[in-house]
């Protein structure tokens, strides 16, 4: 059975993509937080084909203490890194801890983990596949969402040499880039700042985690065996 290993499944667009592949038939491992009542229910439903880490991404003793649980990584076909931490505020407002939080949880953590992931998968000879959850604000500029933008900015930089350095071993690394959707990340927008992004897409609305994962499971499947090193954006057309 391939097994995926997902950040930050407890909640939002993490969870929607932990439940989307079970129904594919993949085995998940999430690594989030805290231990959310839908989580539980997916313990209690799929029995050994869904696993749960409890760990804090942006402790460094907490990202340890998940690599040390290397029989967690090994036999890890898929990959996909969606925790994420959004630090909104004008640069100058902005504290140094949160800053290196959010560089720690978008960035740090990320990259720390695909290099463990990677030496499983080069270990078992097995082909697989990396999926990094960017977002649009790798592409355009957001006030307020400087240093958010920066990380994500360097997530796609660092999935395109990813492709370029296991590409020939027959690992791919692409990114899915996310606009804004109807996520916890969103639900404390008011009303002017949510008609503010409507009104930048093309579609007028905001999008649904279902409308991502369909994405992820792609860039996951033998369907995309030709595809590293890419993008996908999925923003309603706000990058149009």
């Amino acid at each position: 059975m391939r097994r995926v290993l997902v950040t930050g499944g407890s909640r939002g667009l993490g969870l929607e993509i932990c439940r989307h592949l079970l129904g594919a038939g993949w085995a998940v491992t999430t690594v989030a937080r805290r231990k959310s009542a839908e989580v539980e229910s997916l313990l209690d439903s799929e029995g050994s084909r869904f696993e749960f880490i409890e760990a804090d991404l942006a402790d460094p003793a907490g990202l340890r203490a998940v690599v040390e649980q290397g029989r967690l990584l090994d036999g890890v076909q898929g990959f996909v890194s969606n925790a994420a931490l959004a630090v909104e505020g004008l640069l100058t407002l902005t504290s140094e801890a949160a800053l290196r939080r959010c560089v720690e949880v978008n960035l740090n953590a990320p990259m720390l983990l695909a290099r463990e992931v990677l030496k499983g998968m080069l270990g078992s000879q097995v082909p697989g596949s990396l999926v990094f959850i960017a977002s649009v604000a790798a592409r355009t500029g957001f006030k307020g969402l400087s240093v958010y933008s920066a990380t994500k900015g360097g997530l796609t930089a660092f999935s395109r040499s990813v492709a370029r350095e296991y590409g020939e071993r027959g690992i791919r690394s692409n990114c899915v880039l996310p606009g804004f959707l109807e996520t916890e990340m969103t639900s404390g927008l008011d009303a002017d700042q949510r008609g503010m992004i409507e009104r930048r897409t093309a579609l007028k609305r905001l999008g649904a985690g279902s409308e991502v994962v369909g994405a992820v499971e792609f860039l996951l499947s033998e369907a995309s065996g030709y595809v590293t090193g890419s993008e996908i954006v999925v923003d309603g057309g706000m990058t149009a």
